[in-house]
């Protein structure tokens, strides 16, 4: 190569290397501005957000005062915001009450299709096709108290809001009609709403999944029922859960989560009224150790510890009041005999206790005969244990719903009813939490429970209200610039 060739292969590389130090500047300018664009975005859409709680809370103030309005500084961008009349609706269903009220809200949209919207109280910060909450709603539901208030704060009229003073004023509030007293019922909630989904993780969060009756994706509706599930929905599956179930083998096809009424103060009452009098008893069995034989009426026993009852019920139900445990070893309650739509139903205060090999069924116990004849029913601090001690078999209901969840470790398990080894059940079993952690078990579902009424406690007894006290009102508030 001559001396001129090399000076062009010089030049040539210094002007490359120039280029390609240019083309990595230019790279480097493009990713630190749109790095730097997207943290101004994002503060500012912080700053959107804490500007629509505040309204928010500005706005549930103005709701429960007419006599003078509120001014807000309202930071928001030169996009400024739109307020809507109606962009959906809250329907509330519950004793006498079934009420449609229609709802507004207040909308921003960024740049980067972030969008910041106020509904009934609440605040949602809507991303693609994830919804959060950043401020919840003002329903205040009360389990202990049995009450359920809910303000519905939505705004009149339609217009735009500006950056800078917005003044917030009361129309009107228009109370719902027999939303006072609700007894022996829930009351469902259904929201339609294009957040819906912030709706739906609302109700999840405050109450728990189980809640949740129905998400309806196309019409953009969630529906979320509070107080316990209607007792007339009670055994529609193989095991209804509250809190958790591990199914470590799948042996359980039919399973669903749902909260109903503990039975404690139907049992309580049950067990005091033998004691008082006021209920006849046939029998008073005290401990049972040993053989009984049984008939139709009502019978009482403080503890049964590995004794036998056998019912025969062929001429009506029976009746059995167990203010204790139930300690099941070997053959522990059968029947005998019965006739269709004949019943044994046990009322314990204390636990139910197979974890050596103790079986409760309808003879001749081999074969699944009905799920439906023996129905036990515990409180909310009942645990029951099958197993591990060797093969136990339970054919009929068990009844121990609670909202309980945290249970003392029994046999290395820490759930309210444990199914250890390989125990032997048909029926259906409702409960805060189950376990089932042997491969060995066979779990079957009786499907003539799916659509089966079921008297969970004798004439004359009945539940406290679910949802006694219920507070409904519509508020609007008029939002404009100053």
């Amino acid at each position: 190569m001559d001396q001129s060739s090399r000076g062009q292969t010089a030049v040539l590389g210094v002007v490359l290397l120039v280029g390609i130090v240019a083309i990595g500047s230019v790279g480097l300018m493009v990713y630190a501005g749109q790095a730097t664009s997207g943290v101004q975005q994002q503060t500012e859409n912080e700053r959107v957000e804490q500007a629509f709680v505040e309204l928010s809370q500005r706005m549930a103030t103005t709701s429960t005062s007419s006599d003078a309005s509120q001014s807000i500084d309202l930071s928001v961008d030169q996009r400024g915001a739109i307020v809507k009349k109606d962009t959906g609706n809250i329907r509330i269903e519950g004793g006498d009450v079934n009420e449609t009220l229609s709802i507004g809200s207040i909308e921003y949209e960024a740049d980067d299709g972030t969008r910041l919207a106020y509904q009934a109280g609440a605040v949602f910060r809507e991303t693609g096709n994830q919804t959060r909450i950043v401020s919840a709603p003002p329903i205040h539901y009360d389990a202990d108290a049995e009450s359920l208030s809910f303000p519905v704060v939505t705004v009149s009229g339609e217009t735009e809001l500006n950056a800078g003073d917005v003044t917030i004023s009361h129309e009107f509030t228009d109370p719902v009609r027999n939303a006072s007293i609700v007894e022996n019922d829930s009351v469902r909630i259904t929201v339609t709403s294009k957040y819906y989904r912030g709706w739906e993780a609302y109700f999840e969060r405050q109450a728990g999944e189980p809640v949740i009756r129905d998400v309806d994706h196309e019409n953009q509706t969630v529906t979320a029922e509070l107080g316990y599930r209607k007792l007339e929905e009670t055994f529609g599956s193989g095991v209804t859960y509250s809190d958790d179930l591990n199914d470590k083998h799948d042996n359980i096809d039919e399973a669903e989560q749902g909260s109903f009424q503990p039975l404690d103060p139907v049992i309580y009452d049950i067990v005091n009224s033998t004691e008082s009098g006021d209920l006849d008893v046939d029998r008073d069995l005290g401990t049972v150790d040993g053989y009984e034989s049984l008939s139709n009426g009502t019978h009482i026993a403080d503890k049964i510890d590995g004794g036998h009852l056998e019912f025969n019920l062929s001429e009506g139900n029976a009746t059995l009041i167990v203010d204790g445990d139930i300690i099941a070893d070997g053959s522990t309650i059968t029947i005998s005999d019965y006739e269709d739509n004949n019943t044994l139903k046990i009322y314990a205060t204390g636990d139910y206790d197979a974890s050596n090999t103790g079986d409760v069924c309808v003879k001749p116990c081999g074969k699944d005969v009905s799920g439906k004849v023996i129905q036990l029913y515990g409180t909310s601090e009942m645990q029951v244990d099958f197993g591990p001690g060797g093969k136990s078999r339970y054919e009929g209901l068990l009844y121990a719903a609670s909202d309980k969840d945290n249970w003392e470790k029994r046999n290395s398990c820490s759930y309210q009813v444990c199914l250890h080894s390989n125990p032997d059940f048909y029926g259906s079993i409702i409960a805060s939490s189950v376990q089932a952690h042997a491969s060995a078990m066979d779990f079957e579902y009786d499907e003539n429970l799916r659509d089966s009424e079921v008297d969970l406690y004798p004439e004359g007894y009945a539940l406290p209200p679910q949802l006694t006290y219920l507070n409904v009102a519509k508020h609007e508030v008029d939002v404009k610039n100053s």
